[in-house]
């Protein structure tokens, strides 16, 4: 893993911090009851799936895929809304086709999050969805360095 790497990963990590400690005042005000919030929550319980799939199909790719996986796990936390993703993991032949399909799907999460900011009508939940699209954007970078290599 190179520096850089290593430095993107730490940067994500702290950003799930504060994703965790917004999710406590979040989650006391009410938002998980939000429509908005319902969707997001659906969105990152298949993006979770789609790392967890391409993580037991491709080990050799776990070192580098479990700490954005676990992000997620912190934005569905901080979400406060229980869901279940009716999407399919999508499949990959190899873990480079894999490693670029979940770039593909970072930079769309990136975007359908900025979406919901505008959407949503509790400002708490804007800033927290405002917060993981910042840290959607920054795993599609990441992961196309890895494909770089």
């Amino acid at each position: 893993m190179s520096r850089r790497a290593v430095l993107a990963v730490g940067a994500g990590i702290a950003g799930a911090g504060v994703l965790a400690a917004c999710g406590d005042s979040t989650a006391a005000s009410g938002p998980a009851n939000d429509p908005v919030a319902t969707e997001v929550a659906g969105a990152e319980q298949a993006l979770i799936a789609q790392y967890q799939a391409f993580i037991t199909t491709f080990p050799q790719l776990k070192v580098e895929l479990t700490p954005i996986l676990d992000q997620h796990a912190d934005h569905l936390k901080a979400l406060g809304v229980t869901t279940t993703s009716t999407a399919a993991p999508v499949a990959a032949s190899d873990p480079r086709t894999a490693v670029a399909v979940l770039a593909d799907a970072e930079r769309e999460a990136a975007k359908a999050r900025r979406s919901s900011c505008v959407a949503a009508t509790n400002p708490e939940l804007a800033r927290l969805l405002a917060l993981i699209a910042a840290s959607e954007a920054s795993h599609a970078p990441a992961l196309t360095r890895m494909l770089a290599r």
